[in-house]
């Protein structure tokens, strides 16, 4: 009897927390660009956020020929609103993987116009201006990867190393702690290969949902494979060495592939997912007629490894290749990709 009532007592409580989870938004100050930019890096230096790079249309959109441009502009948020730095990144650079750790944004990989990029750099911003440290370079060139910052321990997990390149099944690790030495393999997690996964950190364990790898049909046909399988990792330090081990979670509802990264973290630890591509949505083929990202709202309990939905969003565009940064008790969703090859300069909060 009391098996039974402790653990109808465990539902209750679950349903509870379940029920405590509702999103709040709140707008910001948009970026002074009118276009916008997919595949920013984003992160916060002694108490300042920032939004670096990118990339975007300009002038024509894709379909009428336009010709895609990359950024290395850095922005700044003061007095509520979005300042252009005469620092700039390294090179113009978007679509990898930024962390904010001990007042370091650390950006690893990413691509230019021509080529994925290994380098991994960090930005201090001290005396109103950058202080900039070379960190150890990735083992190859890398980016539309997953990333995400557990204690110490840099993960970064999938992409491809050249555009257009297959997705990779490939995890790396760079110990913050202990920089010099450089990156290392992680296990690869139990699926399929992916570029464009979402990730967030939780605790101790890094999680990895979705993404995308291409199908192939009954008759041969190759196809754009939306996945929606997910995963955690625990990293394992054992004489000096980083290991760990990769569990499956419950199916996703749906996939998100592109999703912000990483993905905003909320009270008893669940995983805010909104926007995202999906299978319905990647089935567009027309760019020009594209409905734009779904607008739905899907929570996932890593408590008791369960998803919910939450509703729709739908006084925002939903968005998908965005930098998200915890910043003042929020997470801010900054610019990001509405519909193919056309981008939002605003900027959200949620908590």
């Amino acid at each position: 009897m009391r098996a039974l009532f402790a653990s109808f007592l465990g539902l209750l409580l679950v349903v509870a927390a379940q029920a405590q989870v509702k999103p709040q938004w709140t707008a910001m100050p948009s970026l002074p660009d009118q276009e916008g930019f997919a595949g920013m890096y984003g992160g916060v230096s002694n108490g300042q956020l920032f939004c670096m790079g990118g990339a975007n249309f300009p002038g024509k959109r894709p379909w009428e020929g336009g010709i895609k441009q990359w950024y290395h502009s850095i922005y700044r948020l003061q007095d509520n609103q979005w300042l252009v730095l005469k620092d700039t990144l390294y090179a113009s650079l978007a679509y990898g993987v930024t962390v904010s750790y001990s007042n370091n944004i650390i950006i690893a990989g990413g691509s230019t116009a021509t080529a994925h990029s290994k380098r991994v750099v960090s930005y201090t911003w001290i005396n109103n201006s950058f202080k900039t440290e070379n960190y150890p370079d990735l083992p190859m060139p890398l980016a539309n990867m997953a990333g995400a910052l557990v204690g110490d321990l840099l993960i970064v997990a999938g992409g491809n190393n050249v555009p257009a390149g297959p997705a990779l099944k490939r995890c790396f690790g760079l110990d913050l702690s202990a920089v010099a030495k450089g990156w290392f393999e992680l296990p690869a997690w139990p699926g399929r290969e992916r570029i464009a996964p979402a990730c967030a950190a939780v605790g101790n364990n890094f999680y990895l949902f979705s993404g995308e790898t291409v199908g192939e049909s009954a008759t041969g046909q190759k196809y754009r494979l939306i996945l929606s399988d997910a995963f955690y990792f625990t990293p394992v330090k054992n004489k000096g060495k980083w290991s760990g081990l990769w569990t499956a979670l419950a199916p996703m509802p749906k996939g998100a592939t592109a999703a912000g990264l990483p993905l905003p973290v909320l009270q008893n630890n669940t995983i805010l997912f909104w926007g995202g591509v999906d299978a319905v949505t990647s089935a567009y083929k027309d760019p020009a007629t594209h409905p734009g990202i779904k607008r739905d709202v899907l929570l996932y309990h890593s408590l008791n490894d369960t998803w919910q939905y939450a509703g729709s969003q739908d006084s925002i565009a939903a968005r998908v290749t965005l930098p998200v940064v915890y910043w003042k008790g929020g997470w801010v969703f900054l610019s990001g990709e509405v519909r193919p090859g056309i981008r939002t300069n605003t900027v959200y909060s949620v908590k």
